[in-house]
């Protein structure tokens, strides 16, 4: 039954719904009532829920058998936003493309963006208002088209006023980002050397998305990573540090929409880098920030120059948001550290605390501390590193970082509780030499196919560092599995890449 009031023709429908999760605010239609709101897939309708007053804006898809006529089928994402049940009443009718459509076609001509279309752009990802190949359109745009830095500024305003924001009573509060493509877990390192200096470290970390762990990944096989913003304030306060996952608290909902649109395609726009970090420290009141640049043959940022690009756009929109940004460029030619995958991650960096081992992955974790030391007036500078050094090697870090694993509720404390995988692999040197590169890229690759970071335990340990000798017939590297045919295809991806180059002493035959 349709009615007609001053908001124009709407349509009343029963409810169906349908358990399921789409990650979007999704409503099905019977094609003979999309017929008479006028609307066709993908367009858009605005529902209301008449006895609280809820509205939202879902994306229809239409049908012919999934829903009765004068029904509508509405996704658990929906049915939370009207708070409704099946078999309830509501009110649809068609809604008009958002304002923000105009700005996002500008974008993809390559015009600047002023502050308000930006503030417009990200309210209608954020509230769901953008159908995703509208959301996906503006994404497609920022890659090819670039922000410019008043853009990346107006950008990561709009992201940390969209969402939620926290109050600490406890400082100074400092953090550290690294724009990744490097295996190795320096914040779990860095983190309990930072507290145990009496620095406060709220850090909400990502999951992985093209790596072989991201480090809430690699936390969550210590400690349980998924808290209220709450409770992270708490911890942070109580024992200097937390490491958390970013995604189960809102600090910026349409930079995680975002992401999921980037994440297929592994696009990584300069300027929404620098916008979706910088929003989501300001977002927990991080106001001493270190940036890590890596750079190398195989990782995101393949140029110094570009990274000393970055380096300059971070700092300059870090002022803007009101927080003091180092930016600092790191060798990312050589693995960090020898472990890829969460579980091994996880183990190797508490190897680095129980003083077991000290290799690159240790000395960076060490130097970023110090430059974190070295901001906030606690050292010298050029004496951050030293204080580092001194934390870790005392055993504070270590003991530390077991505080915080028993405040976030875990119970593995120690590498030698670490889960082991179940299946191995031992990849073997064809022939000897001195090992002149290894491929980061490939060897995430390798990981990931091995079951990393879903698999909690598979990747991939290295047993030799570049400019390494190697027997032929010695093991380079050691593939782990949970499962025999992900490490079957692991090991023929290896085999047919070789992330390992041997150096060669012929460069060339002229005959």
């Amino acid at each position: 039954m349709g009615d007609i009031d001053n908001n124009g023709y709407h349509h009343n429908l029963k409810v169906k719904a349908f358990e399921i999760e789409t990650g979007k605010l999704i409503a099905i239609l019977h094609e003979r009532d999309a017929k008479e709101l006028g609307i066709f897939a993908g367009e858009r309708v605005e529902l209301l829920n008449p006895k609280n007053a809820k509205r939202c804006i879902a994306v229809i898809d239409v049908t012919r058998h999934a829903v009765k006529e004068d029904t509508i089928g509405l996704f658990e994402e929906v049915m939370r936003a009207l708070s409704v049940k099946s078999g309830a009443i509501i009110s649809a009718k068609a809604s008009e493309q958002p304002r923000s459509v105009d700005y996002i076609k500008k974008k993809m001509k390559g015009e600047k963006l002023t502050k308000q279309e930006i503030i417009t752009i990200v309210d209608d990802i954020a509230k769901e208002r953008l159908s995703e190949i509208e959301a996906t359109a503006f994404v497609s745009a920022v890659y090819m088209k670039g922000l410019d830095i008043d853009e990346t500024i107006y950008m990561t305003k709009a992201l940390i006023d969209g969402g939620a924001k926290s109050n600490f009573k406890k400082g100074p509060l400092v953090d550290k980002h690294s724009v990744g493509g490097v295996n190795g877990r320096a914040s779990m390192v860095i983190i309990p050397i930072v507290a145990s200096a009496g620095l406060y470290m709220p850090k909400t970390s990502s999951r992985s998305i093209t790596s072989a762990a991201g480090t809430a990944d690699a936390m969550e096989v210590l400690a349980p990573v998924s808290m209220s913003m709450d409770k992270i304030r708490s911890i942070t306060e109580k024992h200097g540090g937390v490491i958390a996952w970013g995604g189960a608290v809102d600090l910026a909902p349409a930079d995680d929409k975002i992401i999921k649109i980037e994440h297929p395609l592994s696009l990584d726009p300069e300027g929404q880098v620098i916008a979706s970090v910088l929003a989501k420290k300001a977002s927990v009141g991080s106001k001493f920030v270190v940036i890590d640049l890596p750079v190398g043959k195989y990782v995101k940022i393949k140029d110094k120059t570009v990274a000393l690009r970055m380096a300059k756009k971070f700092v300059q929109v870090g002022k803007e948001v009101g927080m003091h940004v180092e930016a600092v460029i790191t060798n990312g030619e050589d693995p960090s550290g020898m472990a890829f995958g969460a579980a091994l991650e996880a183990k190797y960096a508490l190897e680095i605390l129980e003083g077991r081992r000290f290799d690159n992955l240790a000395q960076k974790a060490c130097e970023l501390a110090g430059v974190l030391f070295e901001m906030v007036g606690l050292v010298k500078q050029g004496k951050g590193y030293d204080k580092a050094l001194e934390i870790l090697k005392s055993g504070k870090a270590l003991k530390k970082m077991k505080e915080i694993i028993k405040a976030q509720g875990g119970k593995i404390d120690s590498s030698e509780k670490v889960p082991k995988p179940p299946l191995k692999k031992d990849f073997k040197a064809g022939t000897s030499g001195i090992i002149e590169e290894i491929n980061i890229r490939e060897l995430t690759k390798i990981a990931r196919i091995s079951g990393a970071p879903a698999n909690k335990t598979a990747g991939i340990m290295l047993h030799k560092a570049t400019g390494e000798k190697a027997a032929e017939g010695e093991v380079l590297m050691t593939i782990y599995a949970e499962n025999k045919d992900k490490l079957i295809s692991a090991e023929s991806y290896a085999l047919k890449s070789m992330p390992f180059k041997f150096k060669k002493i012929i460069l060339r035959t002229i005959r």
